[in-house]
């Protein structure tokens, strides 16, 4: 008897009409469907399905209000912009003097500290020679 709510295809009670993660009811706010044809309300989406950063373990999705973020991947692995640091020094990599990521051996690291091991692994080759 009351208003109708028509959505993916359905028909709800507004009040029906929820998030199946906080149970917040969606009538008039924006929603996503998942591959499964779950309700969720944006930010849950998000927390459930953003890729996780590979240092802080956190979903990597939009600050409140924004709709888009930026995402780093480095050596198949995601980080947020600012867990994006070298391993040995923990400098940023993303801003700076030592922008750039300089990859050894699997580890995330800045220019000058992949110099450092470069040398140092030299070094120990020729001792081991």
């Amino acid at each position: 008897m009351e208003r109708i709510l028509r959505a993916t295809g359905k028909a709800y009670h507004p009040h029906c009409f929820t998030c199946v993660m906080c149970h917040r009811s969606l009538d008039g706010i924006p929603f996503t469907v998942d591959a499964s044809g779950l309700i969720h309300c944006i930010e849950d989406f998000h927390k459930k399905f953003a890729p996780r950063c590979s240092v802080c373990k956190e979903p990597i999705m939009p600050a409140p209000g924004q709709e888009e973020t930026v995402r780093i991947v480095a050596l198949d692995r995601d980080f947020h912009v600012h867990c994006y640091r070298c391993e040995d020094c923990g400098g940023l990599l993303s801003e700076g003097d030592n922008q750039g990521c300089y990859p050894l051996d699997g580890h995330i690291l800045c220019k000058t500290c992949n110099s450092a091991r470069i040398r140092v692994l030299t070094a120990k080759a020729s001792t081991d020679l």
